[in-house]
């Protein structure tokens, strides 16, 4: 398997515990999607998708090459407290990130994210955010 492939799996396995019951303000780890294709309904439940956008080459040491992989959060949610509610789930986001930003010895670091908030009042107010952060790995020449 690919360290890439590892990283990913780490990251969504991460997610899953954004649990109130794990010390964290909501349960948005019970929804948690790995390139879901389908948009996620906000009426239904809120929920999180997660997305490895690039990967591309940093300078790193001979012989082998240091990626930067890109990540995309993508996170829904409805309801008369939808925007408290976002921000709190955005927290949550960043405190997991923050657990272990070298993904359980796979990554060399984790670079800072950063976010965009977007909330929409029609019948229903609907809060979305995309969190974009990257991950530092290296690997043997030609691997991923």
């Amino acid at each position: 398997m690919s360290k890439r492939q590892q990283i990913i799996d780490a990251i969504k396995t991460r997610l899953q515990t954004i649990k109130i019951a794990n010390g964290y303000s909501t349960n948005i780890g019970n929804n948690v999607f790995e390139w879901k294709h389908s948009p996620v309904s906000a009426e239904k439940a809120s929920g999180l998708v997660f997305r490895d956008v690039s990967n591309t080459i940093e300078i790193g040491v001979l012989g082998r090459f240091r990626w930067k992989l890109g990540i995309e959060i993508e996170i829904i949610t409805a309801g008369g407290t939808a925007s408290a509610d976002i921000r709190k789930m955005i927290a949550d986001v960043y405190k997991a990130i923050n657990a272990d930003i070298f993904w359980n010895g796979l990554a060399l670091n984790t670079e800072q994210p950063e976010d965009e908030m977007q909330i929409i009042q029609e019948e229903k107010t609907i809060a979305g955010v995309l969190i974009r952060f990257s991950i530092l790995y290296d690997v043997p020449a030609w691997e991923m």
